[in-house]
């Protein structure tokens, strides 16, 4: 079976499974809508990256449905732990993939595809790249994690400025609130390298760890997207602005990105 014919199955099936995690407390549906509407958001962000790069469509297909199930792990880890912080509970990406595997999910499709889905959806949240994979897995797994930040800086940008005195603990990490840059967090993005979650210690920190996320782009349509939603400026204004450290680390990261955009 070709992914394009199995993609409009597992979009059925993906909004049938994640409608089964539905609470009546409200801030547990509150997070499940939210990643739900996140995978949707991941898809629409991957065929626009695929699209300028010009893949076909059977290729289109393949990434799209990466999209559909990176996260798909993230329900059954909110549902038993009640959070998405993958250090205080089980990593998302390797429960998403288990998820796929033991409910053969992907039946149907040529197995060298379905197996290259699969190690998608498993490494799609490593800290960086994988090198024991063909150019052809890395290309999905390039764009995916393109596609994945796209979407959470629209996700995390909203939230800061509208969140006010309603905090959603599962989205800041539940980390506190609090003005510190820590100095590895600091050294690592002036040095445009990615922060290691790890090494957060505030919500500031967070914030701008997901500013060193351009560090960890691959294509220019994904560059053009960030300039264009302003999504730094916007994590920049939710940010304490009289920090020396915050304006140094907000000039680094712009600068890649104009340096990377053309």
């Amino acid at each position: 079976m070709e992914v394009q014919t199995k993609l409009l199955k597992l979009k059925d099936w993906f909004e049938d499974y994640t409608s089964g995690f539905y609470s009546n407390e409200p801030m547990v549906q509150q997070n499940i809508i939210l990643k739900a509407e996140h995978t949707r958001r991941v898809c629409e962000a991957i065929l626009m990256i695929g699209v300028s790069l010009e893949l076909s469509s059977e290729d289109l297909s393949i990434a799209e449905t990466c999209a559909l199930l990176h996260d798909i792990g993230r329900f059954e880890q909110y549902k038993r732990y009640r959070t998405f912080s993958d250090h205080k509970s089980k990593d998302h990406a390797a429960l998403g993939a288990d998820v796929i595997q033991n409910l053969h999910v992907l039946d149907g499709i040529e197995p060298e595809t379905a197996e290259m889905i699969i190690w998608t959806v498993r490494h799609h949240n490593r800290a960086a790249l994988p090198e024991n994979q063909t150019s052809r897995g890395l290309l999905f797994l390039k764009l995916l994690r393109d596609a994945d930040k796209v979407d959470i800086w629209r996700v995390v940008t909203e939230y800061y400025h509208r969140s006010g005195n309603q905090r959603n603990r599962s989205i800041e990490l539940d980390l506190p609130d609090t003005p510190q840059v820590s100095d590895a967090v600091y050294d690592a993005l002036m040095n445009r390298t990615l922060v290691q979650m790890s090494d957060l210690k505030t919500l500031t920190d967070f914030k701008l760890l997901q500013m060193g996320w351009v560090y960890d782009l691959n294509f220019p349509m994904t560059f053009r997207i960030v300039r264009e939603k302003r999504f730094l400026e916007s994590i920049r204004d939710a940010l304490p602005i009289s920090s020396s450290r915050v304006r140094d680390i907000y000039k680094r990261v712009q600068a890649h990105v104009c340096e990377s955009s053309g």
